[in-house]
């Protein structure tokens, strides 16, 4: 039975639908769907048929990330991949990976990203788990500061109506400025400010406050969600962070102020924060900042390994060898010579003695800066072949602040 791999088109909403939904075991309204459409870019699309029957689905949208040096690329982010239980172990799912990778590389996109569903899936392909945050609870009336907040601004509670207008260009700042960060659609903020109930999981909508060091002038956002608690009678409300963050340092002390001072609240959550977060040195009492879960999110796939080497900056002067073996991309096999430093790069292939050997999956989890190469040689992933290559590479991959990404897709 041939399975053809070509891409969808809106008429085959409703199957991408069920496929999804089989394949993820969930539900989704009708006023998902239709966010989700809003959203898909249907011309990047990927499509596995059996005849005139989706069997598998997959995509990309067209995002830009920022690197290491805030220089930014144009990336392909693979999204929606499933293929029907039925259907697996029939190489559907590389079939669908391939086409991408082809579709990408067409548009002169550099690099691949994805979220994993399941992190054992993607490596294979060639995919470095770049990004890493944490999650953490905290009891407000245990958020004590060392020394207290000094900014000389104020903050406002924006109207929902006023959200589409202020957070978008605030965002657009951050993320410039923040390695591991993405573009966000025009269709990703219009579902932000309605704030449907598909989004909420239980809470209420969504509140945004925003610091300005002088009127409109807006240097900071919070966004956050409340729970509702009165266990026998006493205030409890759970408050769950979306995004905190500040373009200067008053403003995120500021937020975190207000935060860990509202009224009613029994615990903060906070989800999609760094590992090492800069608040848990703000506390009078860091260890009341309890770390409830470290996971992965952004997966990076090099696809032009010299064009993706080159495009971002490095934090010390340096020059590399690199063997690098691609199983699924032979033409970034092989050793290359990447000469760099804070203010550019150059990446190409060379015939000198390597200093480190390793996979192109390897170099993925490492090109943000997020993910140590000493550490990888330490879990003998790269092989260090001239002495003192581990450390060089570790000075010049090293990214400040190091790469977080807050985005989903």
């Amino acid at each position: 039975m041939d399975i053809e791999i070509r891409p969808m088109t809106p008429e085959h909403g409703d199957q991408f639908t069920r496929v999804m939904a089989t394949a993820f075991g969930e539900e989704f309204t009708s006023e998902e769907v239709a966010d989700h459409d809003r959203w898909f870019e249907y011309d990047r699309s990927i499509g596995a048929f059996d005849g005139d029957r989706l069997v598998g689905t997959g995509g990309a949208y067209s995002m830009e990330l920022t690197l290491p040096g805030l220089t930014t690329i144009p990336i392909g982010g693979l999204t929606a991949i499933a293929v029907l239980p039925t259907y697996r172990r029939r190489g559907i799912l590389r079939s669908m990976i391939d086409y991408h990778f082809q579709e990408v590389e067409g548009r002169g996109e550099l690099v691949s990203g994805l979220g994993a569903s399941e992190s054992v899936i993607y490596g294979r392909f060639g995919y470095g788990l770049a990004t890493t945050d944490a999650s953490y609870e905290i009891e407000p009336r245990r958020a004590q500061f060392l020394r207290p907040a000094t900014g000389t601004g104020r903050l406002r509670l924006l109207d929902p109506e006023e959200t589409a207008k202020v957070v978008p260009p605030l965002y657009d700042r951050y993320r410039r400025g923040q390695p591991g960060e993405l573009t966000r659609p025009q269709a990703w903020w219009d579902v932000y400010a309605r704030d449907p109930e598909w989004t909420r999981q239980g809470a209420s909508r969504h509140h945004d406050v925003v610091y300005e060091t002088e009127p409109g002038r807006v240097e900071g956002w919070l966004s956050y969600r409340v729970e509702n608690r009165w266990p026998s009678g006493l205030a409890a409300n759970v408050i769950t962070v979306r995004m905190l963050v500040g373009l200067v340092p008053e403003a995120e002390a500021a937020l975190w102020r207000y935060l860990f001072d509202m009224d009613l609240a029994g615990t903060i959550k906070l989800w999609g924060r760094p590992v090492d977060d800069p608040v848990r040195w703000r506390l009078a009492d860091p260890r009341r900042l309890r770390t409830t879960d470290v996971g992965d999110h952004l997966w990076l796939r090099l696809l032009d390994l010299p064009g993706a080497l080159a495009a971002r900056r490095y934090a010390v002067d340096g020059a590399l060898v690199l063997e690098v073996t691609d199983a699924v991309r032979p033409r970034n096999q092989g050793r290359f010579r990447l000469q760099g430093g804070p203010d550019g790069a150059a990446c190409e292939p060379t015939s000198a003695a390597p200093d480190l050997a390793l996979d192109v999956t390897d170099l993925g989890a490492a090109y943000l800066g997020g993910t140590s190469l000493a550490t990888l040689g330490r879990a003998e992933r790269v092989a260090e072949l001239t002495p003192g290559a581990l450390l060089r590479a570790d000075r010049m991959f090293a990214a400040s602040p190091p790469p977080i990404c807050t985005t989903h897709f």
